[in-house]
């Protein structure tokens, strides 16, 4: 088995042949996609009837039956992405157990498939048909398969696979008619030259690797009826289709642009705001620094300005003979101003003045332990930070 891996879905990363000893060193990518040779699937074009779904595949074999040489009940059947009922549909068939041996065989080395392709399909019945071709053209493959030179043809009129040899030509003649310009010619490198010995026309060389990344682009889907994904898978899958689209397909190029620009935009306006938020602050901290050796010109080195200013001002206030909030008086008028409604009988006092500012520590009776809450409040509306803790209130002045 061939097979390639791609990162974007647009350009092959690696390939390599496997075989069913070997499937566990296939790369383990998150969406795995069979790619059925078109020797291997049929094509059958029939009016789709109105019946439930449960129904459907019971009814292709019904309608197949006299087409197809193979017992229904061996074959597997898929209808067209998109298929309707009463429009004219095509219906591809293959081998199921054929099929069937290589997904367990691929599950078994931990690389389940999420979809299955065909490696060409009627042109017309989708907008990637084996690879994106529009309604009216042709796309000729011309590729070696079980050490045979191949030519797999498709048009709206169905797919066909003969043969290279030197009356190969004459198979073409049962596709419908086409300008050349509409006309693709592709080749494995391998059978160029019998191909264009045969036709007398140039190929375009397309490897391998890139012809089965190009099949991987096609809305088919085959793993339907008795081979359908579960609900989740097909979420999954439907989900990874979007992602992939989104990140590399042609169509989504200008909204990719676009989401880069938007993000681009926002980066560079987070970044002004952000700068433009650093100036204002750091304008606001020169201008308190400025008022501070204004105000205070003994101080020559600035570290916090607010909590300067308040010892300084401390300082002036005491050298005047004046209570500042670092004082132990204030802290207990303070404290008899906010409980004049509900006095509190103090047992002890435990006062300390550092160099940032005053703290002290009063002990009342445990029956003063429902003031608290009511003397906090009002502290606090007085500028004050304090903590209770089971009969005693610590008291310190509230930082600038």
């Amino acid at each position: 088995m061939d097979w390639a891996s791609s990162s974007d879905g647009q350009q092959v990363v690696t390939h390599g042949t496997s075989t069913l000893s070997t499937l566990s060193t296939l790369p383990a990518d998150a969406e795995l996609v069979l790619v059925l040779p078109p020797q291997s699937v049929s094509w059958h074009k029939i009016a789709l009837p109105k019946v439930p779904t449960a129904r459907l595949r019971a009814v292709l074999d019904g309608m197949l039956e006299e087409r197809l040489l193979s017992d229904t009940a061996e074959l597997h059947f898929a209808l067209a992405p998109g298929a309707k009922a009463g429009a004219s549909v095509w219906v591809a068939a293959c081998h199921k157990a054929w099929v069937k041996g290589w997904l367990q065989a691929l599950e078994g080395s931990g690389r389940p498939v999420t979809r299955i392709v065909p490696g060409l399909s009627p042109l017309g019945t989708t907008t990637a048909s084996g690879g994106g071709e529009a309604t009216g053209m042709k796309v000729h493959w011309a590729h070696h398969q079980s050490e045979q030179a191949w030519l797999a043809s498709a048009s709206t009129t169905g797919v066909s696979c003969t043969p290279l040899m030197a009356q190969a030509g004459a198979a073409l003649d049962t596709l419908a008619p086409t300008d050349d310009a509409n006309v693709q010619w592709l080749s494995e490198p391998a059978a160029a030259a019998q191909a264009e010995q045969c036709f007398d026309q140039r190929f375009t060389l397309l490897t391998l690797p890139n012809w089965l990344l190009r099949c991987a682009q096609s809305e088919w889907n085959l793993a339907q009826f008795d081979l359908s994904l579960s609900n989740s898978a097909r979420r999954g899958q439907r989900l990874r289709q979007f992602w992939r689209q989104l990140r590399s397909a042609p169509a989504w190029r200008p909204a990719r642009w676009g989401l880069a620009a938007l993000v681009a935009v926002q980066l560079i306006g987070v970044n002004a705001a952000a700068w433009q938020e650093r100036r204002a602050l750091k304008t606001k901290q020169q201008a308190i620094s400025q008022i501070l050796q204004t105000t205070f010109p003994n101080v020559t080195l600035v570290l916090d300005a607010p909590v300067q200013m308040q010892r300084e001002l401390a300082n002036m206030q005491q050298s005047n003979g004046q209570l500042s909030t670092l004082d132990l008086e204030a802290m207990l008028s303070g404290i008899a101003r906010a409980s004049a409604k509900e006095p509190v009988a103090l047992r002890g006092i435990q006062y300390q003045r550092q160099a940032n500012g005053g703290n002290g520590q009063f002990v009342a009776d445990e029956s003063a332990a429902g003031v608290w809450p009511g003397l906090q409040a009002a502290l606090r509306r007085a500028g004050w930070e304090t903590t209770v803790q089971d009969a005693s209130i610590s008291l310190s002045p509230a930082q600038p």
